[in-house]
């Protein structure tokens, strides 16, 4: 009976390490240097030639820069395409506010956050600069003419979806009357 329960047990661990848990930070090289930056509202950001050089890192190749964000990587525009960035050169991205998309995965069932568009932590977002010299895998945003020489043809209709999403009370989710209120600890139902 004894070797049974092990075998078992020794059957159970085997299975439970085959399906390891991913950590979310597959996407990071170790054998590269990050630079973090934050953002705390939508828009264009700029990272000029002065704060790569006081990174230390202003001599590394245009094409050679990379940006990160939530595990993926964001597009970039440099002022020069490749070779060192002048003095007044730059880079520059689209940066957007945190959201709550990653913390669906912290709920008991995913159905239970009742808004992503807006993080219940931070509205704060991180972007991480590197260096990767394999210029081909480096997203870039590339300048092109909006040439309107020839008239596009007229939409049917238009389309807007419009959305409100309130920022001012925080949903403590589901409570239990013990004298007092009692919120759950986890994220559940709210």
């Amino acid at each position: 009976m004894k070797r049974f329960l092990l075998s078992i047990t020794i059957l159970l661990c085997a299975v439970a390490g085959a399906n390891a848990q991913s950590y979310m930070n597959e996407w990071i090289d170790f054998n590269k240097t990050y630079f973090k930056f934050k953002v705390g509202a939508t828009g264009v950001y700029r990272i000029s030639q002065s704060q790569l050089s006081s990174m230390g890192i202003a001599n590394a190749d245009a094409a050679h820069f990379q940006l990160w964000r939530h595990g993926k990587q964001v597009p970039v525009y440099t002022s020069v395409a490749n070779g060192a960035i002048p003095s007044n050169g730059f880079i520059e991205f689209w940066g957007e506010v945190n959201d709550g998309k990653w913390e669906r995965r912290m709920y008991l069932e995913p159905s239970y956050q009742i808004n992503d568009q807006w993080s219940v932590f931070t509205d704060t977002a991180s972007y991480f600069l590197t260096v990767n010299t394999n210029a081909g895998d480096n997203r870039r945003l590339v300048q092109t003419t909006n040439d309107l020489s020839s008239p596009l043809p007229a939409e049917s209709y238009f389309r807007h979806n419009a959305a409100l999403y309130y920022r001012n009370n925080l949903n403590l989710g589901y409570a239990a009357v013990i004298g007092n209120y009692v919120y759950s600890s986890v994220f559940d139902k709210g």
